[in-house]
């Protein structure tokens, strides 16, 4: 209860600075406008004054998904935005760990779920549906998985990592074609304001403005880089590098597929790749990466490097620790020992 009253409490205080204090701020504006542009059929991707400088750089789908938070006063709407943020992700990690390791991942994510909702970003949300993912495809529930996955993906492409959950179980055939099925319905599900050809087009500005993108470095590891060596180049050789290493140790040890600590290692591993490798990544993206952290040191075993490591990544410096955390837990998937041999008849149920 008290970790409820504070996630409430932190979505309130941020609604707050962005409601009664004076603030250049646009992203919920940006978030608003695009429902109302996409039912008067106008370029959600084109400069408006209502959203300011920035621009939106989200899906068609999103923008129809916006609509409960559009079509209600501003304050409201935002109020309930950024208490779905945080509490989608307190709800998921309450899920994912037992009562004790939940409260110290909660406590270790409440200040980036601060500046999230300060920002009033998606990244919460965002990483609690990449944890819900998890959830779902450990018990087996295929169809909540992909559309976990599939609305992660519409609010920001790199959800779409969290298909790789699938590959230890035997069900990966059967959630293929539901994650393809839910990916189709959700690309198409704006059809019901707008045209097919407008649809299309919306897609291809879309398009347009993401590879605007294509050569920003962010807050990654590509920036860190460009950072240290004075230089600047491509971002694919370092994410094509970042994913291999992501899902190596996934592929190379299936005999560890039926153990639930290393698929959860592996979950956290993936929440802060997803952030390291994003050539668009901000600070209030690296809730996604905290939530990981946060999983990570809870569930392992409590050492001063571990807690160091851990609150490094509170300090606003964001790339560097989480690379570090990173580093450390791909170690931990390369020399993980399952401790009982013998298959749990929970895994068992899961895996079949």
């Amino acid at each position: 209860m008290l970790l409820l009253i504070a996630y409430v409490g932190a979505a309130t205080l941020a609604w707050y600075t962005r409601v009664f204090t004076p603030h250049h701020h646009w992203t919920f504006p940006v978030f608003r406008e695009s429902f109302s542009h996409l039912v008067a059929h106008r370029n959600l991707y084109a400069p408006d004054p209502v959203q300011g400088y920035d621009l939106f750089k989200y899906s068609p789908t999103f923008a129809l998904l916006f609509a409960p938070f559009a079509i209600v006063p501003p304050a409201v709407g935002l109020l309930a935005w950024d208490l779905l943020n945080a509490l989608v992700l307190l709800a998921a990690i309450g899920r994912l760990l037992p009562q004790r390791e939940a409260a110290i991942a909660a406590l270790v994510m409440l200040p980036e779920v601060f500046v999230s909702a300060q920002a009033s970003q998606s990244n919460a949300l965002v990483a609690g549906l990449i944890v819900l993912a998890f959830l779902a495809l450990e018990r087996s529930r295929l169809t909540a998985a992909a559309i976990a996955i599939g609305v992660g993906t519409a609010i920001k492409l790199f959800p779409l990592a969290a298909v790789t959950f699938a590959l230890p179980y035997r069900t990966r055939w059967r959630f293929a074609w539901r994650i393809v099925l839910v990916g189709a319905v959700l690309l198409l599900l704006p059809l019901g304001v707008v045209s097919a050809p407008l649809l299309r087009q919306e897609y291809r500005w879309w398009a347009a403005v993401e590879s605007g993108d294509a050569l920003a470095h962010g807050a990654s590891v590509m920036g860190l880089l460009a950072y240290v060596a004075h230089g600047s180049w491509p971002n694919w050789p370092v994410q094509l590098a970042g994913t291999i290493a992501l899902v190596a140790p996934l592929v190379a040890r299936p005999r560890e597929w039926m153990d639930a600590r290393f698929l959860r290692l592996y979950l956290c591993s993936l929440l802060v790749y997803v952030v390291l490798f994003n050539h668009q990544a901000e600070r209030p993206s690296y809730v996604i990466a905290v939530t990981g952290v946060a999983i990570w040191f809870a569930t392992s075993p409590i050492t001063l490097w571990r807690t160091v490591l851990a609150l490094s990544t509170l300090l606003g410096l964001k790339a560097a620790p989480c690379l570090a955390v990173w580093i450390a837990m791909q170690y931990d998937l390369w020399t993980y020992r399952t401790n009982e041999p013998a298959v749990s008849a929970e895994v068992t149920t899961r895996s079949g």
